[in-house]
């Protein structure tokens, strides 16, 4: 059996539901944190009972899981509480939950003799980072500047002393900017596309012209899996390209057929300028290959939203 936590949200249940997929018994953790509505997170939860080898456990990656893990080979640790701009409004509760509840989590595998941990990690970790240093290698120093991206610095640091000092076999990957079916409503391209189907306006923090390195939903499942096969330390998780939010504006545009209402609002503390990974590391050593280009990405997206209403 695995476990998958943050089963109900955007990754973790398009990660579960390939697990059940391909006949894995999946044990599900969620605590449907209020970050943003349960309703939304309990879409996620029905799709994965309709398969029978699927057991679902509502509860915080911080309370007492030790009978849940008897029988644990694999755990998948998606669950955080998550949002960067949120983070800079309570970094408390970020620290407090992300840490300790990742702590719990590796904790418990070491334990109950779990073989390996998937950790989600995030680009957030590096920070700002100069055009001269990119594209992002796995070796640059992290220098977060919010306290989301500073509680996954330090999780992955636990990461590191839980493999070094009891030898558990855990991987990291640091997932840039996912987006697809599911993806949080407070993310830039679901409020885009929601905002253009209801004829309002969207706010562009900055210029437009930040840089972001965008995942599809299903490239991020696939290097997880990789990783649970053979990964080892850390990986940048990525399609490897980058394109500026007022390009990523225009594709949006031209698949949906409607045109955004932009108003330009100053630039937000915690909002990095570009992100785009070097991925050789997770191509070498996971057989890693994004496939899923960023205008057929955005045309399921917006089919997606559009048909959720």
């Amino acid at each position: 059996m695995v476990v998958v936590t943050g089963c109900c949200g955007f990754i973790g249940s398009h990660l579960a539901e390939r697990l059940l997929k391909e006949g894995e018994d999946v044990l599900g953790i969620d605590n449907f944190d209020p970050y943003y509505p349960r309703q939304l997170k309990m879409r996620n939860l029905k799709i994965l009972r309709d398969y029978k080898k699927f057991q679902f456990v509502e509860e915080s990656i911080l309370g007492d899981l030790k009978h849940l893990f008897q029988g644990v080979s694999l755990v998948y640790h998606q669950a955080a509480i998550a949002g960067v701009r949120n983070s800079l409004r309570d970094p408390l509760r970020y620290v407090e939950n992300n840490l300790l509840g990742t702590t719990n989590i590796l904790n418990l595998s070491r334990n109950s003799g779990v073989k390996r941990v998937i950790f989600a990690s995030s680009s957030s970790v590096y920070g700002e980072v100069g055009e001269s240093e990119l594209p992002i290698e796995e070796s640059r120093k992290l220098k977060p500047i919010s306290p989301y991206g500073y509680s996954k610095k330090l999780c992955e640091e636990i990461c590191q002393m839980y493999s070094r000092i009891w030898g558990l076999a855990v991987v990291s990957l640091r997932y840039f900017t996912v987006y697809g079916p599911r993806q949080r409503p407070d993310e830039a391209f679901s409020k885009f596309i929601k905002k253009m189907l209801k004829g309002k306006r969207l706010e562009i923090y900055g210029s437009g012209e930040q840089t972001r390195d965008f995942t599809y939903v299903s490239d991020a499942v696939d290097a997880t899996l990789l990783a649970a096969k053979r990964g080892q330390g850390v990986y940048n998780i990525a399609s490897g390209s980058r394109i500026s939010l007022n390009k990523a504006l225009s594709l949006i545009a031209r698949v949906s057929g409607l045109d955004p209402k932009i108003v330009r609002r100053k630039k937000q503390p915690g909002d990095v300028t570009h992100t785009w990974a070097s991925i050789s590391k997770a191509k070498k050593e996971l057989d890693y290959r994004p496939k899923i280009g960023l205008e057929a990405g955005l045309r399921e997206h917006f089919q997606w939203l559009r048909d959720e209403g």
